[in-house]
């Protein structure tokens, strides 16, 4: 833009001369054609109603929707023209305008190959969180048999007294030591783990189920009369051909904190 500013100055300076000069006629009429062709040309190239870049962005928006209404990938020589072409914010906004449309059409071709190309661009923690969004949209959009996947403690398990609070988190056996999904309550009865309870989209129960994880799960739980604690940590395998799976806790499996030891 700078380079475009020192162009238009050093192009108007034979018309500046003439207009100085002593011995000119229709200093006037050439004056404003002039302010008429410079406005013209700033217009055209770089305001925000400029013209060419407008007309660029349609042109490239038309050819990506046009791809994304047959459900096809799209093209990697696209994908390189909008990012050459958009600012690093501006962007992002497509990217996830277009995400979005694919999905909400259900061309998921389309927006598989958006998702694959977006990712390196989603590099700060909010940005992250709004991809891993899109990212879950998308599976549970494939794969709609496991979108409400949910784990839950069996209504006849036992406890060791009364529960004044407890807690719950479920994580992927041998994996991150983030959990999967996390809850406080205040009955046993009461605990069923759903994709909502994750702490980051799409590392939930759908997650661990569509790679046939073994989930681990621990609870701890502080009684009502004594405020004595109580803990369990057991394994369990997801049963994919249900969408709802229970366990069990039988009396003997609760263990006193070892601090209270």
């Amino acid at each position: 833009m700078i380079i475009f500013y020192l162009l238009t100055i050093f192009a108007s300076l034979p018309i500046i001369a003439y207009i100085l000069a002593q011995k000119t006629n229709n200093k006037g009429l050439i004056f404003g054609l002039t302010i008429i062709a410079m406005t013209f040309c700033l217009v055209i190239f770089i305001s925000k109603f400029a013209l060419i870049g407008s007309v660029q962005k349609q042109n490239i928006n038309n050819k990506i929707f046009d791809q994304i209404y047959v459900d096809s990938k799209i093209s990697t020589e696209y994908l390189k023209e909008i990012e050459d072409l958009l600012e690093d914010q501006e962007l992002k906004n497509w990217l996830i305008g277009l995400i979005t449309k694919s999905i909400d059409l259900k061309k998921l071709n389309s927006a598989e190959s958006l998702i694959a190309f977006s990712e390196n661009f989603f590099t700060t923690s909010n940005e992250k969180i709004i991809f891993y969004g899109l990212y879950t949209s998308l599976r549970d959009q494939k794969f709609p048999e496991f979108k409400d996947s949910s784990f839950a403690i069996g209504l006849d398990s036992k406890t060791p007294c009364l529960i004044k609070d407890g807690k719950i988190n479920l994580f992927i056996m041998n994996g991150p030591e983030i959990p999967i999904a996390t809850k406080e309550f205040k009955n046993i009865q009461d605990i069923k783990i759903t994709n909502s309870d994750s702490m980051i989209p799409g590392f939930d129960l759908t997650s661990a189920k569509l790679n046939q994880e073994t989930i681990e799960f621990n609870i701890e739980i502080t009684c009502l009369e004594n405020n004595k604690n109580y803990y369990l940590k057991n394994l369990v395998v997801l049963d994919n051909s249900s969408t709802h799976n229970t366990y069990k806790i039988n009396l003997n499996e609760w263990l006193k904190d070892s601090q209270e030891l």
